[in-house]
């Protein structure tokens, strides 16, 4: 009973969210989903987390921002993972621990957070939080690009044009930011003409022939 009283919370909260412009209707929204949250909801936790952080519907509060992630985090909820470890990278609402954020980002990414993926890829090529490895980190913006993010795809683009695992790889790096550019990035059609000034005619049609 409690579990679906608390959906049936969380279900109105989001309802008031999606049609409030701010004012009495999104404190209504934070105070109900906050109540979804208390009887155990892990969305709705998340939930609460975000409009503390940002001070939507209740004043900001990153120390409460934090506990609601908290609570998202434990019950398994991968954005709230992400959103926990994103806190713990930045020591807001607290202590900074770079490790305990990566780890936060792994089990977020376990879960196909492409958001998490971002950042490993970032944490994995500078060696923040843990062991320096570029081709992990390459190999978690691969994994976030297959998910169609097309952050993951320029900045697998930029670490292979880069060498960060290696030799630099022209042809795909290439590659990447044309997939990069097809899933919306702004700045990957740049990046593909300043490879194009240093590429050869037979490199540049290797990489068109490409799929990724």
């Amino acid at each position: 009973m409690t579990d679906a009283f608390a959906e049936e919370l969380f279900q109105e909260a989001f309802h008031l969210m999606s049609t409030s412009s701010g004012g009495e209707g999104l404190a209504r929204a934070a105070k109900t989903m906050r109540r979804s949250a208390d009887l155990g909801h892990a969305a709705a936790a998340n939930n609460v987390g975000a409009m503390a952080q940002y001070g939507r519907g209740m004043p900001e509060d990153l120390s409460l921002a934090r506990a609601y992630y908290e609570q998202a985090a434990a019950a398994g909820l991968p954005a709230g993972q992400f959103n926990l470890g994103f806190m713990w990278l930045h020591g807001l609402g607290g202590d900074r621990d770079l490790a305990r954020a990566r780890v936060l980002f792994e089990a977020a990414a376990g879960g196909g957070d492409t958001d998490a993926l971002t950042h490993l890829g970032r944490m994995a090529i500078l060696g923040e939080g843990g062991e320096k490895d570029g081709a992990a980190g390459q190999a978690y913006w691969r994994q976030g690009a297959d998910l169609g993010d097309s952050r993951c795809a320029f900045n697998l683009g930029v670490s292979l044009a880069g060498g960060h695992a290696g030799e630099p790889d022209f042809v795909a790096a290439y590659a990447w930011f044309k997939r990069a550019h097809a899933l919306g990035n702004r700045e990957a059609a740049s990046r593909m003409k300043t490879l194009e000034t240093v590429m050869h005619a037979e490199e540049l049609e290797a990489a068109h022939r490409l799929s990724l």
